[in-house]
């Protein structure tokens, strides 16, 4: 299995880091992995929201504007001040 080596760890990462291992009855190689495992994970799901995000935008785009939507309303209520 692959490993790693962190160097220069700030001090306040490795605190918490050996809290929580602490906390979760992990050694603290262990609740790196669990973080890095989470991370990875939460990278995705970022990913995930992009395209998500683009897909709603481009089916805003697809339905025509209606005059007086709420959009047009606001420009006009802020260009009146």
């Amino acid at each position: 299995m692959p490993s790693l080596t962190i160097r220069d760890l700030p001090d306040d990462v490795m605190l918490r880091l050996r809290r929580a291992a602490a906390e979760q009855h992990r050694s603290l190689n262990a609740q790196a992995i669990h973080w890095l495992a989470q991370a990875s994970r939460q990278e995705r799901s970022r990913a995930e929201w992009v395209e998500l995000l683009a897909e709603a935008k481009r089916s805003r785009e697809r339905i025509p504007r209606q005059p007086g939507d709420s959009a047009d309303l606001i420009r006009r209520m802020r260009d009146s001040r």
